[in-house]
Parts: C-alpha cells; structure tokens; sequence
C-alpha cells in the first residue's frame, strides 16, 4: 500500500491504491491540469488547439511524479499538451512505419518473418505526448471482437514461420483480466508460437495495476511470457514501480525496457545512465532506446540521430554493459528496425594493423592475423 501525494493528500489511501479508481480520475480538461499543478492561465490558452486535435489523460499517480509545476519538468513534458504538437515537420505521418500496410487481418501486424503484432485496443492510463499510435485517439479501438481475434489467429496458423506475437495497443493491460485473459488464451493455441510478450507503460503510469490476480493470470499462460516496459527517465522509478515489478518478476514473468529519446526529457547521458542503472536494480533490462519516429504531432519531441549516437558513445566503458540497451530506429514504409552503434574503428596505422577507439577516446591498435589481406 502506498499513500496519496501531496497533490491528493485527501483522497483515501484505498481508493489511491485502486487503478480503477485511478482512472476513473484520469484527468483529462485543461482547466483540471492548470487547477492541480498552478499552471498559469496563459498556459490553458495556448493548449487549447492542441487538446482539440489530441486530447489528454493523465492518472493521479503519474502525474504526482512531477517534481514541479513547469511544463519542461520531465513527467509532465511527457505528459501535457503543447502547441508544438500542431507544428509538424515535413516528413511527420500518422503512420510513418506502414503499420496499416502490413496488416493482414484487422489488428494484426505481420512485417518480420517470425513475428507478428497484435493491438489489443487504444485506450492507455496515460496519453503520452510521443506516442507512435496517435491516430488512433480520434478512433477509439475497443477490445477485440470474437472474429477479429479468430481471423488473426487463423492466419498464424497458417503461418509457421510467425514464432512470436507482442500485443500492444494502447495499451493490452487496460484491459479485464477476462478479457486479457482471453486473448492471451487465444494466441497460446497456436501450436508453433514460442513466445507472447505484452508492451506496456502500466508499471510506470499505473503501477497500481499489477494486483496479484492479474500476476496469477500472466503466469497460468502456457506460453513464455514476456513484459516490455516503457520507463522513459529515472524520476519514473518509484517504489510502486519498483513493487510492480517485483510482482511481475515473482510470478515468473521476465522484463524488458524499450525508452525513447525525447527532447527535453532524457537527452543527455546522465539522465539515460541513471534510468538504465535504476532499471537494472529493479531487475529491468534496459533492451531498446528507440530514436523518435517521425509521428505527426511529436515533431518537438525529436533529436538528431547524431545525438543519439554521442549519448552511447558516452555511456559506453562509463555504464555496464548489462545496462546498456541497442539504440535503433524503424525506417519508413515497413523498412524495418535499424541498431545504430557508434563507429569504434579508425583505420590501420602504417603497417596495416586495424586500429579502434576505445571509450575514452584513445586510438589502439589491435593485432590481427593476416585475414583480411
């Protein structure tokens, strides 16, 4: 059990430790982010236009992680409208990776040989302003119905290439245990299906989620079962994060983390090597940072990919290695995913021998027999 914050200090520790009751009190107005955080009136006013296009929902809980009031704190960054959603660069879609195209039944997603994608619904705790699916807000995708998830099932079946299914969404632990449950059910009678993973941001924007009934669910599935969290900064790991996830662990199910780089979030390599340790202490291994794709409404969000590289660069012989995730990011069109690492060679020296950069930037050569000739 863990007690309301300060924002919340009223509300009764029962109805906190609820995620019911969390996102029964999603907020999702304006008017009630400026009224709790003492957000200055202009700030409403030049939000509007963005919450017309893309609203907001935030859960009690993650938005008492904030550490202050300014919109460039980390948490609420992430979290907020912004009037840079409307101002999109050229190359910014709804749909830049093609995941529409690469659908053969609804829902299902089919782009790697031995893997498929499966979106569970739209609805998530918390509308992140970088999310990837932002299409999908002005549609709501409810739960899937008896023949959309027999037609995907159908189709694996008759795929036997497709060894693994990740469901996503929104996010797949909004929704019932029945209703997860059953669709988990679903895909585990695919007989060549090895492994099922589930993405969600719920340990991080609703940890409260994680109950024992729902562990005691995910652990009954005879398939392995793997969760992939999206923990963004380090601020996010509190210790009803880290209890979450202990569940998770104690259940048997093993975890993953997929960050993204954000502008004005987690752009530097102290912020990422702190979210990346702080993710190894609670037995979270740190498995993608993803570069920002080019979604409408998350152009501010982006860096250059350079910086990306520069980070890892940093981090590299200053951060273990266990800790250090692949940076990637998708190509357009259904290209695929692309792991970028930063280019440790630097030529030969007068002899022919290779030489290589190491962490700190000295250049060594390496002895090599003679195979490369």
């Amino acid at each position: 059990m863990t007690r309301p914050s300060r924002l919340y200090s009223e509300v009764p520790v029962a109805d906190w430790n609820d995620w019911q009751w969390q996102l029964r009190h999603a907020v999702t107005t304006g008017a009630e982010l400026a009224q709790l955080l003492g957000l200055p009136e202009h700030w409403q006013r030049t939000c509007t236009e963005a919450l017309r296009r893309y609203s907001a929902k935030v859960t009690p809980y993650y938005l008492s992680l904030a550490r202050s009031a300014s919109p460039n704190d980390p948490i609420l960054r992430q979290c907020l409208p912004h009037p840079e959603e409307l101002h999109d660069s050229p190359d910014a879609r709804p749909d830049p990776l093609a995941e529409e195209q690469s659908s053969p039944t609804p829902r299902l997603v089919h782009r790697y040989r031995d893997r498929a994608l499966f979106l569970c619904c739209s609805s998530c705790a918390v509308r992140c302003r970088h999310c990837m699916r932002k299409r999908h807000w002005h549609d709501a995708l409810p739960p899937p119905s008896a023949a959309e998830l027999t037609a995907a099932v159908d189709y694996l079946r008759r795929h036997h290439e497709v060894r693994e299914v990740l469901l996503s969404g929104g996010d797949p632990l909004t929704l019932t245990n029945d209703v997860l449950g059953g669709i988990l059910d679903a895909f585990a009678s695919v007989p060549q299906l090895e492994v099922l993973r589930i993405g969600t941001r719920m340990p991080v924007t609703l940890p409260q989620r994680i109950t024992a009934d729902l562990c005691a669910m995910l652990s009954q599935n005879p398939k392995t079962l793997w969760i992939a969290t999206h923990f963004n900064h380090p601020w996010e790991l509190s210790d009803e994060a880290a209890a979450a996830a202990d569940r998770l662990l104690k259940a048997g199910l093993p975890l993953v983390n997929q960050s993204v780089l954000l502008r004005g979030v987690n752009d530097d390599a102290e912020t990422l090597r702190q979210l990346f340790t702080g993710l190894l202490k609670i037995k979270i291994k740190p498995y993608y940072l993803f570069h920002g794709d080019p979604v409408a409404g998350t152009t501010h969000f982006r860096t250059g990919i350079r910086k990306g590289l520069d980070i890892m660069n940093q981090l590299r012989g200053n951060t273990s290695g266990l800790a250090l995730p692949a940076f990637a990011f998708d190509l357009p069109d259904a290209g695929g995913k692309i792991r970028l690492e930063p280019d440790c060679a630097a030529g030969y020296d007068e002899q022919g021998t290779p030489l290589f950069r190491s962490f700190n930037g000295s250049i060594v050569p390496y002895p090599n027999p003679d195979q490369d000739s």
